[in-house]
């Protein structure tokens, strides 16, 4: 009966996750520079990146509770679904005060759609409020005068859209343009990655439009179909070879490596952990929990103090700015320290050895890549030499 109830609660945890990292890592490798509207992304889009992410980890720490059958794991799976929950109230609570997306008094989704929306994925309240997914190799099959609506903030809609689309960001003046539509006429909805369209599109069907379409995976995923293509007509994307920017040449290979290590490590600890059940002893899960907190501290700091600075690859934006205060005043790679940490702690939270090799082949990489960044830094700042001089690489006084 434990195995039975782990496996319907651990598979479905288990594929969220992998699509909730899948998302989030995607949106931010091939999010565009966006200076102005920097502290929406952060308080709307950002919630919705990783709340996914959150409510996988809960569920595959059930599964992996029912099959331990440990107190501590227990306590440690109330732990994580309590603040899990405080954090969603907080974050509905936040949405429905400053609702930037349902001007014009219409009303937001509802407490449930919401909630939905936020801890597993728009797509799922679009369906059932029916709005149609519709795949980026379908839009062909659209008619030519569907209303495109992009609800992206205006930086990124310069940056890249669709030909014929008119720009509403975060819904504002949707509901006014919407009067002077027809109800028949099909709408398809658009954004960056799939997250923010699909409550714009319950919000049209509220309206009375019969046939809306949200774009699946936004403009990101239409923008990998279309590399090296040249395309026309309404759906066309108007700059459809971004500027590189040495993005995807430096250091590619190693990039691809230690996400597919992390995604690996994350996804098959909690697995090994069911089809191997086993007290998990407190002298191991306690520091583990301790330096999966850390870890995850070090991250936040890292990427609140970088900001639109922040990207994958080695080489810095053309416009970034180098970042000596806050954490980097300490440590020149703390967001690379806070994975090593994190993901050790959960290596260690949960016992696994299968997945050391896999930690310690992250660790090579992450050396790897932070000295060729250094070099890279050294030849785009002058002032690069005096800060690695004054700061610590990982660990301060050790490395």
């Amino acid at each position: 009966m434990s195995l039975a109830l782990a496996i319907v609660t651990g598979v479905p945890s288990a594929l969220l996750l992998v699509f909730a990292l899948v998302g989030i890592l995607s949106y931010f490798v091939f999010m565009p520079s966006v200076s102005e509207d920097g502290h929406v992304f952060a308080r709307v889009h950002g919630p919705r990146l990783v709340n996914p992410l959150f409510s996988a980890a809960t569920g595959c720490l059930l599964a992996t509770a029912i099959m331990a059958g440990s107190r501590l794991v227990w306590l440690l799976w109330c732990f994580l679904a309590a603040v899990h929950l405080v954090h969603a109230v907080l974050t509905l609570r936040s949405a429905h005060d400053d609702q930037p997306a349902f001007p014009g008094g219409e009303n937001p989704p509802g407490l449930l759609s919401s909630m939905l929306d936020l801890m597993v994925g728009g797509e799922l309240v679009a369906l059932a409020a029916g709005a149609r997914s519709l795949p980026a190799w379908k839009l062909s099959s659209l008619p030519e005068e569907t209303w495109i609506v992009d609800v992206r903030s205006k930086p990124e809609f310069h940056w890249n859209r669709l030909s014929a689309s008119e720009s509403y960001p975060w819904g504002r003046g949707l509901a006014e343009a919407a009067a002077q539509r027809c109800r028949d006429d099909p709408v398809l909805v658009t954004c960056f990655s799939g997250h923010r369209s699909p409550a714009v599109a319950v919000m049209l069907r509220r309206m009375g439009f019969k046939t809306v379409y949200n774009l699946k995976w936004g403009i990101l995923y239409l923008l990998l179909l279309e590399r090296g293509k040249k395309s026309d007509g309404p759906f066309a994307l108007t700059r459809p070879h971004r500027d590189a920017n040495r993005r995807g040449e430096d250091l590619k290979w190693a990039t691809r490596a230690y996400i597919a290590l992390l995604l690996v490590t994350l996804v098959g600890v909690p697995i090994e952990r069911v089809l191997s059940p086993g007290e998990i002893g407190a002298w191991h899960a306690l520091p583990g929990a301790v330096l999966c907190v850390a870890g995850f501290v070090m991250v936040v700091l890292s990427y609140r103090g970088l900001g639109r600075n922040f990207r994958f690859y080695a080489a810095p934006r053309r416009s970034g700015a180098l970042v000596t205060d806050g954490i980097y005043g300490y440590i020149r790679h703390p967001m690379y320290a806070g994975v090593i940490v994190g993901l050790g702690g959960y290596i260690l939270l949960f016992g696994s050895l299968i997945f050391i090799p896999c930690w310690l082949g992250l660790l090579i990489l992450y050396v790897f890549k932070a000295g060729c960044e250094e070099r890279i830094l050294a030849e785009k700042f002058p002032q690069y030499l005096q800060y690695r001089s004054k700061t610590w690489r990982f660990v301060p006084y050790i490395h």
